[in-house]
């Protein structure tokens, strides 16, 4: 049950907003570096952006609901 609590979740969506993060600010770097062309670093970076707001806005939900 610990495993599928709210809370359990809340911590599961900050960890997965997080990578999601990260993984975007990796991908500004490495085409800033020129590691990536563009049309690559448009498709992966907007994908990766979608997930931290999809992400984000279910983490902004379920804290809303916990206070409740």
């Amino acid at each position: 049950l610990e495993k599928w609590s709210p809370r359990s979740a809340l911590g599961q969506l900050r960890a997965k907003l997080s990578a999601s993060e990260a993984e975007s600010e990796a991908q500004v770097a490495q085409f800033l570096a020129q590691d990536l062309p563009l049309d690559y670093f448009l498709e992966s970076f907007c994908q990766s952006r979608t997930r931290s707001h999809v992400c984000r806005m279910q983490l902004e939900k379920l804290q809303e609901l916990l206070q409740k």
